[in-house]
């Protein structure tokens, strides 16, 4: 059987790759930092195994990859989905601290995941998915830091399938705009109806969307390495 490790699996985008992937008959390994209970239920719930560990520590990362890989008998896709934002607000406002913080979660984080991951994918190639951003493609006012970490992940994503294609292991990542989850709830009525707006396609997207973009780069017969798929319904268009 296949298996794919979900790094921020329990979240509210990562549970839905977790549930596709297993659609697709992958054993799925459930990330987690904080959501232990979560991710112990979804992985009861499409048969994986939950993997908890701190993305921004090497030792933790090896450890975490090496015991899902053991129990999975190796990984064959790895998805980068954890990942934090920053508060909106000008770039004078935003702090040195906060600065560290959001660019060691989302890019460190994916850099261990993806150098432990590759070490194990050299002798049969693999897959990896990084979840990226809109803003990683065009910027995001008030976002400034965020939009710096997508788009390093996005260039990262690149630099990775050229250097692995020849061991058959395929990089890529997707680009989500809007995607209607818990992070958005706070938002008034008022300003989702801005956002909603701003979307050519006349609606948010759904973790479902994010899940079958996943799936997509992910199949055996897909010919794609190094692309950043936007999933923006049309509010970034480049």
């Amino acid at each position: 059987m296949k298996s794919v490790l979900v790094v921020g699996g329990s979240g509210a985008i990562g549970s839905a790759i977790c549930k596709k992937m297993a659609k697709e008959g992958y054993f799925v390994g459930v990330h987690y930092k904080f959501h232990r209970e979560d991710a112990e239920n979804l992985a009861k719930e499409i048969g994986g195994i939950a993997i908890g560990f701190d993305i921004k520590n090497a030792g933790q990362v090896r450890l975490g990859i090496n015991e899902f890989v053991e129990q999975a008998k190796g990984i064959d896709v790895l998805v980068n989905c954890a990942g934090i934002a920053q508060k909106i607000k000008p770039l004078l406002d935003t702090s040195e601290i906060e600065f560290d913080e959001v660019f060691s979660t989302n890019c460190k984080g994916v850099f261990l995941t993806c150098k432990e991951a590759i070490s194990h994918m050299l002798e049969k190639g693999g897959n990896i998915v990084n979840v990226s951003s809109m803003w990683g493609l065009v910027g995001g006012s008030c976002e400034s830091v965020y939009s710096a970490t997508k788009g390093a992940i996005n260039s990262f994503t690149k630099a990775l399938a050229k250097e692995y294609a020849s061991a058959k292991i395929r990089v890529n990542a997707v680009a989500p705009g809007f995607i209607d989850t818990p992070m958005n709830a706070s938002l008034s009525e008022k300003d989702r109806a801005l956002c909603l707006d701003d979307i050519p396609l006349g609606r948010f997207g759904k973790g479902e969307d994010v899940a079958k973009a996943v799936a997509f780069l992910c199949d055996e017969d897909c010919f794609v390495t190094g692309e950043i798929l936007n999933l923006s319904g049309g509010e970034v268009i480049i």
